[in-house]
């Protein structure tokens, strides 16, 4: 037996070998969408861009702008001043640091109260005037220096509790008129701390559910980009195993004679591949020890 001379398989078998030559080069010629095996970023979520816009508002910076990929490329119809401002603009609109702010806290009213209180007294004075007079006459000493003396003692007294009491009556008015204008900017103040946290906590727990919500998207990118790479490796493992099996056969059956040829690395490495296998793999009904 000639020893030079190369086996080639057996005709029974050489089209399944031109059939698996071919469908190898068919994948080849496949075209790749290497779009499809790129992995990609899942973008914002709705609510990370509500979130982004909350924060935006509060800084006063406006809509957000975005390009057709989502990424955010400028404000527009900003004030430039955060969430606070309107609050601070109000302090001063309402002059409650001006000294005079406490007047448009003041009653409408107390103008009327505190005419119909000095009205009541100036009648009661006056009362009080004739009665002097009143004794006097009946003493004998109207007109005498001692109802003039009387007289000018209590219209001087008069006169300071008239001036007492119209001076409590605008005290009290100013007092309370104060306290508001200070109320007032204590809440104004508070207001301007208070909404921009708020706000904050806002933005935040829409940040958390848009964390949540691209989470998700990035795993259906993922699962989407390897089951891509899994239907592009797909024929290739199949043609692979095909001919695997293939060399495991021809490997096993006679082959032809024919001129002397240097045998296919690739194809040797099937047949030792499969014939690892088998040595590998027990026949059907025995025991692997």
């Amino acid at each position: 037996m000639a020893t030079d001379l190369g086996l080639l398989p057996s005709a029974t078998l050489q089209p399944y070998g031109q059939n698996i030559l071919k469908y190898g080069i068919g994948q080849l010629g496949t075209p790749i969408d290497a779009g499809a095996l790129t992995p990609k970023v899942a973008g914002q979520s709705a609510f990370q861009q509500a979130a982004a816009q909350s924060v935006a508002d509060m800084s006063g910076l406006g809509t957000v702008q975005r390009d057709a990929t989502g990424q955010i490329t400028g404000f527009t119809g900003g004030t430039g001043v955060a969430s606070y401002q309107p609050y601070i603009d109000q302090i001063g609109t309402q002059q409650l640091l001006d000294p005079s702010g406490y007047q448009q806290f003041m009653s409408p009213y107390q103008r009327e109260v505190i005419d119909t209180t000095m009205q009541d007294f100036d009648r009661q004075a006056a009362i009080q005037q004739k009665g002097i007079a009143d004794q006097a006459f009946q003493a004998g000493a109207f007109g005498g220096a001692r109802q003039g003396v009387e007289s000018a003692e209590y219209r001087t007294q008069s006169d300071r509790n008239r001036a007492a009491l119209l001076a409590g009556l605008y005290g009290t008015g100013y007092t309370q008129a104060l306290g508001q204008q200070q109320t007032q900017l204590g809440n104004l103040q508070t207001m301007a701390q208070t909404v921009p946290g708020l706000q904050q906590t806002e933005a935040a727990g829409l940040e958390a559910l848009g964390l949540q919500d691209q989470q998700l998207e990035q795993q259906k990118l993922n699962q989407l980009a390897l089951a891509a790479q899994q239907a592009y490796e797909l024929p290739t493992q199949r043609i692979t195993d095909v001919a695997n099996i293939y060399g495991s056969i021809a490997g096993a059956m006679p082959g032809s004679p024919t001129q002397k040829f240097t045998p296919n690395p690739v194809v040797q490495g099937i047949g030792g591949f499969a014939n690892m296998y088998r040595t590998l793999t027990p026949p059907p009904g025995t025991q692997q020890v």
